[in-house]
């Protein structure tokens, strides 16, 4: 469900104070999404301390009017809420430990949220961590492009406890349309999860599907004219695909190594819960062979262009 409306005259008032509440924001991982998050807090009126452990990745968030720091810990000093948005659980890990980290400082209430797309079973001992030091956790995985971002046009599957996801609701309208209230910490995260795991493998099966097509002497125009008035259907097919790699447009929207990882993910929740997995092993196997042929800083649409370029088996 969607957060609560700020509807009556005591709704207004809550959404008044925990507006009031966070004025300072740190923000670790100023990458493609990350820089443009940060961005649209500052043109939004909040004051954005950034950190990025590669100097280069930090230079969008200056221009547009962050203070960068050198480490986690000065973005965390006096911020009211911290946003992590880096690859994956260990660099997490560093970004909260170790002399420079954010948990040199007593949370003291704060907020911490984690935006990474990670495995939902290390979001509990995370959340512990953080816990441990004053802090309050929420998971904030987001959905849709750094196209979207750049736009303020991100879905966040918000879970948590119910007085932090609306402390930080505020914050999440200033950088995106849609927050999806997914329950308790680590909810967000697994929806997230299922998400990218359908997103992943559909991004290979619509470029296989292009491609049989063609094969076929069917030119992808047409095919996707036909496609997207049945239930075959999908967002690649719909909107991505047509408005990146088929307009000749593979700058990552979505790179093809995150997308990879994301897939990796999802088989290993899956194994680890004894779900039947079909198709993510397909997936990465596809993924693996973009990544070693060079696509993986592309975006997932070059897919298109791996499928078209592989050996099909006899």
């Amino acid at each position: 469900t969607a957060l609560p409306a700020y509807g009556t005259a005591k709704d207004r008032e809550l959404r008044f104070v925990h507006m009031s509440a966070i004025k300072k924001i740190g923000f670790i991982g100023l990458g493609t999404m990350g820089g443009a998050f940060a961005a649209n807090l500052v043109k939004a009126g909040f004051e954005v301390v950034g950190h990025d452990p590669f100097p280069a990745a930090s230079a969008a968030a200056r221009d547009a009017g962050a203070q960068i720091v050198e480490t986690p810990a000065d973005a965390a000093a006096n911020a009211d809420l911290v946003a992590i948005l880096v690859p994956d659980v260990p660099q997490i890990e560093e970004v909260l430990g170790g002399n420079s980290g954010v948990l040199t400082h007593a949370g003291d209430g704060r907020v911490l949220m984690v935006m990474s797309t990670i495995d939902p079973g290390a979001v509990g001992r995370l959340a512990g961590t953080v816990a441990e030091a004053g802090w309050r956790y929420v998971d904030c995985p987001i959905g849709r492009t750094a196209d979207d971002a750049r736009r303020a046009n991100s879905t966040f599957m918000l879970g948590g406890a119910a007085q932090d996801k609306m402390r930080v609701a505020p914050v999440l309208e200033a950088i995106g349309s849609q927050t999806i209230d997914c329950g308790d910490v680590g909810h967000g995260m697994m929806i997230k999860v299922v998400n990218n795991f359908m997103s992943t493998v559909g991004a290979v099966l619509t470029a296989e599907a292009l491609r049989l097509a063609e094969a076929g002497g069917v030119k992808a125009e047409t095919v996707l004219e036909v496609v997207n008035g049945t239930v075959a259907m999908n967002g690649h097919s719909k909107n991505h695909y047509p408005n990146k790699v088929l307009a000749g447009d593979i700058s990552p929207g979505f790179a093809v190594k995150h997308a990879r990882k994301d897939c990796k993910i999802a088989e290993m929740v899956m194994a680890r819960l004894g779900m039947p997995n079909y198709v993510a092993p397909a997936a990465i196997a596809a993924y693996d062979l973009a990544m070693e042929q060079g696509h993986g800083d592309n975006d997932w649409s070059d897919m298109y262009n791996v499928v078209g370029t592989a050996k099909g088996k006899s």
